[in-house]
């Protein structure tokens, strides 16, 4: 009959050092990952807390020729989504309803003029939202791409509609 041996490890200075190494490598890993990704910093124009590299941005939206309900809908502090691809826009800060216009020509004078559009209305909102500045534009934290006169389409709590982007402001 056979005796198997067995072999007894020892723990030796070797591997007592190899132990503390990985030992550090993975705190280290860990504390990078954790730590230094979430830093915040302070706006300096807005005040507000956001994430480090980010900054807020104000823009306007047009939302045109909407129904009464849905312009009724729209309040102060909605999140508004882009409805296509479901991309977070921001948040409402200021809602302006006003009778719809359209530019049509006066055939008998031979002219042009803005005409109401009935039962359709108008509505302008300020939205603001975290933004990153690269070498193509401003893009919002959701990855949409914000330029003055784009057209967008808006998807809110319970409403949606489409129009331009009018004005971008940094900050």
């Amino acid at each position: 009959m056979s005796e198997k041996k067995r072999i007894k490890w020892k723990l030796n200075l070797f591997d007592i050092g190899l132990l503390v190494v990985a030992l550090v490598a993975a705190v280290g890993l860990l504390a990078w990952k954790f730590v230094g990704s979430n830093q915040t910093e302070v706006d300096p124009n807005s005040g507000v807390t956001v994430p480090k590299g980010t900054h807020v941005v104000r823009y306007v939206v047009e939302l045109e020729q909407v129904h009464k309900q849905t312009a009724d809908m729209i309040a102060v502090g909605d999140e508004i989504y882009e409805r296509t691809k479901k991309e977070l826009m921001g948040t409402v800060e200021t809602v302006e309803v006003s009778p719809a216009k359209t530019l049509t020509k006066n055939e008998l004078q031979g002219t042009f003029q803005f005409v109401e559009v009935p039962e359709r209305y108008n509505v302008v909102m300020n939205v603001t939202a975290q933004a990153v500045d690269n070498e193509d534009g401003i893009v919002l934290e959701s990855g949409l791409e914000v330029r003055a006169g784009t057209s967008v389409r808006v998807l809110g709590p319970g409403y949606y509609g489409a129009g331009y982007i009018l004005s971008v402001e940094r900050g």
